[in-house]
């Protein structure tokens, strides 16, 4: 639950306060005749607020800067922000913000102390303010699905309803705007946001790509295993390596006593013809582990290859959705240049908005036909390695088993002959010594099987515990999609409830509004609807948009899992050619269910200006100031 409040707003001009009022934490009207600057102290509210505005008019931006106390859940801080007259290059964009957490009073006469300058932006210093503020509302660390930065000026798109931003669109105008962004603040103000869920998606996200890629290893692996004769039992391993030791350890020390073995020395075969068959041995073993090395090698580039040739496959698919979607919408046009904000210049159909060279469709489709046509000559050419590899492998897998006879029956010559070997006095040692090396030449071997089995079993473990990891992610997803859903179902019925109650209460003024049975809201897209439609007369557009965003503004304060901060701003109460009633009619709604018995012993407040405010209102517990006029406005600035 979040609340905001403010409690007292200054103008300064040099040393002059050209407004100071106090606000009431209920309901508070801003009114006078058109141009009397009602207009411009909403602004003002906005922008200490934290929001980004550079459309000031030329009164305002005579003033100096804007000093407001508020009380963010009951904790008082004083706020400031300095207006930068000389906006001809937008310098006035992303200005910083002071804060105090201290009472206004108190803030002032500090001076100094307890002041903290806070940027926009975050640094890696300091904070932003906008952190900062957040922190104050105790809303969580707050991302979008694309981990864009949300900022105080996104929040307030949904609190300030303003003029100047497209009847149809739901939140306040931005130049640069994300649709996730966009969703992202909307579940959270509904308090149907989860940092959690996030945080787990994004592990869920990392820990899959680590399965993929060691499900490839171990897949590669068991194709090694399945066409070469290891040995895949370690206890049977072990056991041959520790007969094998006990054997090597016999030899070594028959070498420490060659006197008892060259008493039975006897004459031999040559050694010319044990060197000749040793060497043919060794040959062949290593021929045998070589194959098996590039049959491992080949797997695994064939299995790379698979996955190259998907990624291709996809960017040919996006290309002709890109095709088909120029083709639809035509050129895209920038309206403002990305390095440094400024409005372009309009170009003619023909030149690029940016660069203003000259382009056409046609141009740009036919770059898309050449990346095309690039991938699939791409795609050819990876189709036919991947084809090479599958022959490959075959071969291999051939040649490995043909390998393997010729080995064992190398082996059984050359053990046949070791046995026929005379012990000379010349060969007896020598003989040892190969068995020597042969002993720990086998040693080696089948320590190798062991370290491939081991990390085998490592890969195959670590793949049952990321694919068990990733079951519970899923399922701690889908029990914060549940409780999500929940919460959904309860804030979208409880703002289409006082929606329809708004819009019920307009009056004849629009025979569909009498009719509606069901309002909708969009964050994504930036819409809102009744009964599935976006489109009426100018006047009941602006009806139907007041009507949404205050009803979800009263859904917040009746329901306290929203984070809405029970605080909306509205200069736009009354608009495009609406009669005097209809606005008046509203506006006595709007006090009407904030004074209901479901609201009224809440917290909130609600400020609106108006020029055309109903009697009933019109009384010193629901204003503001004075009743402005064309000699009396609202910013007492010295005169030019």
């Amino acid at each position: 639950m979040s609340n905001l409040r403010l409690n007292e707003l200054i103008v300064v001009q040099g040393d002059k306060y050209v407004y100071h009022e106090k606000f009431d934490h209920k309901v508070n009207i801003i009114r006078g005749d058109n141009s009397t600057g009602k207009s411009s102290i909403a602004n003002f509210i906005f922008f200490i607020l934290g929001g980004e505005f550079t459309e000031f008019l030329p009164e305002a931006k005579r003033c100096d800067y804007v000093l407001a106390e508020l009380l963010i859940n009951d904790t008082p801080i004083t706020v400031r922000r300095n207006i930068d007259k000389n906006d001809k290059y937008h310098v006035m964009t992303k200005r910083p913000m002071y804060i105090n957490i201290a009472p206004l009073e108190q803030a002032i006469q500090s001076q100094i102390e307890g002041w903290k300058i806070y940027q926009y932006s975050q640094t890696d210093r300091q904070e932003s303010f906008s952190q900062k503020l957040f922190q104050l509302f105790n809303f969580p660390d707050i991302s979008s699905e694309n981990q864009e930065t949300i900022t105080m000026n996104q929040i307030l798109r949904l609190i300030y309803i303003d003029q100047l931003s497209n009847l149809s669109d739901l939140m306040r105008n931005e130049d640069f705007d994300s649709p996730s962004v966009r969703d992202a603040v909307g579940n959270l103000l509904l308090g149907t946001y989860s940092d959690e869920k996030l945080k787990f998606e994004r592990q869920l996200k990392e820990v899959k790509k680590e399965y993929d890629k060691i499900s490839s290893q171990t897949t590669a692996m068991k194709e090694v295993f399945k066409e070469s004769s290891f040995e895949y039992n370690t206890a049977i391993i072990e056991d041959e390596i520790q007969k094998l030791e006990q054997q090597l350890k016999k030899v070594n020390t028959s070498i420490t006593n060659p006197e008892d073995i060259l008493k039975n020395a006897k004459s031999s075969v040559t050694k010319k013809e044990l060197d000749s068959n040793r060497h043919k041995l060794i040959q062949i073993k290593t021929k045998y582990q070589d194959l098996n090395e590039e049959l491992k090698n080949t797997n695994l580039a064939y299995i790379d290859g698979k996955e190259f040739i998907k990624v291709i496959e996809d960017k040919i698919t996006d290309i002709d959705i890109s095709i088909k979607t120029r083709k639809a919408f035509g050129a895209l046009e920038l309206k403002h240049c990305p390095a440094c904000f400024e409005k372009l210049e309009k170009a003619n159909e023909h030149q690029c908005s940016l660069c203003k060279q000259d382009i056409s469709d046609e141009v740009n489709l036919s770059r898309f036909s050449r990346m095309k046509l690039e991938l699939e000559m791409q795609l050819k050419e990876s189709k036919n390695l991947l084809q090479e590899r599958v022959i490959r492998i075959k071969k291999l897998k051939q040649s490995i088993r043909e390998t393997s006879r010729t080995l064992n029956s190398a082996q059984k010559d050359y053990d046949l002959l070791t046995k026929k070997t005379g012990n000379t006095a010349s060969n007896v040692l020598e003989q040892i010594f190969e068995k020597k090396g042969s002993l720990k030449f086998e040693i080696q071997y089948l320590q190798k099987q062991l370290d491939l089995i081991s990390s085998y079993e490592e890969y195959r473990i670590r793949a049952e515990q990321l694919k068990s990891q990733q079951e519970r992610l899923k399922n701690q997803i889908e029990d914060l999609n549940f409780s999500q859903r929940k919460k959904s179902i309860e804030a979208y019925n409880k703002i289409n409830y006082y929606a329809l109650k708004l819009v019920h209460s307009d009056g004849d003024y629009e025979e569909k509004f009498e009719e509606g049975k069901k309002t909708s809201i969009s964050f994504r897209e930036n819409k809102y609807y009744l009964d599935n439609r976006n489109r009426f007369s100018a006047s009941s557009m602006v009806v139907l948009k007041n009507c949404i965003r205050f009803a979800i503004f009263f859904a917040s304060v009746e329901l306290d899992f929203f984070r809405f901060p029970k605080f909306i701003l509205c200069d736009n109460i009354e608009d495009k050619g609406m009669v005097d009633e209809r606005s008046k009619n509203f506006q006595n709604k709007v006090v009407e269910i904030a004074n209901s018995d479901a609201l009224k012993n809440k917290n909130y407040q609600i400020i609106f200006t108006t020029s055309k405010i109903s009697e009933k209102l019109d009384i010193p517990e629901y204003t503001v100031g004075q009743s402005y006029t064309p000699n009396n406005k609202s910013l007492k600035l010295d005169s030019i």
